[in-house]
């Protein structure tokens, strides 16, 4: 209900902006139904966690996997985006993305909602930024909405649960270093 008010308030006062009726007033409003758009519509799809590490690319990708696969998961691969980048000419900060699951979430979900296969396996993504490095995922949990899931949103938190605790185990593990 209240997303439905936002967008037809966002869209009437952009009306108006185009009309060139708006003053300063409904310039501060439009900005305003903006933000609340982008607060209601954009924030509740997918929820993006970052975790800054201490160690380097290749450090934090090293004790990423070494968790993942002490966790008896299935490690498929670790890309390197930055390399495959290289080979076409193109320079990019380090980057590597992991690519591991928990086959049995996985068989219960794909299961459960066949299409849901389209985004799995589960992914770490850690990348360099301005000599930060940053450890990343996307929360499952946008799969419910995404797919229209019923009946297994428990598998869904679960695979939200692994994720976060390969990422949290990570940079503890990170820390125990420093």
């Amino acid at each position: 209900m209240l997303k439905n008010a936002v967008i037809e308030n966002c869209q009437k006062l952009y009306l108006k902006l185009r009309l060139k009726e708006a003053d300063l007033h409904e310039m501060r409003k439009l900005s305003f139904i903006s933000l609340l758009c982008f607060l209601a519509l954009g924030l509740k799809g997918q929820t993006l966690s970052i975790y800054k590490s201490s160690k380097s690319v290749e450090e934090t990708t090293d004790i990423v996997e070494g968790i993942i696969k002490g966790m008896k998961l299935i490690y498929f691969e670790t890309v390197p985006h930055d390399e495959i980048a290289a080979k076409r000419g193109v320079k990019i900060d380090p980057m590597r993305e992991i690519l591991f699951e928990d086959a049995d979430l996985t068989t219960a979900l794909i299961e459960c909602q066949p299409t849901t296969a389209l985004d799995l396996p589960l992914k770490v993504l850690i990348w360099e930024e301005n000599e930060d490095v940053y450890i990343s995922f996307i929360d499952p949990k946008f799969m419910k909405k995404r797919f229209m899931l019923t009946g297994c949103e428990e598998i869904v938190d679960d695979m939200g649960s692994l994720l976060s605790k390969v990422v949290v185990d990570s940079m503890r593990a990170i820390q125990a270093q420093d």
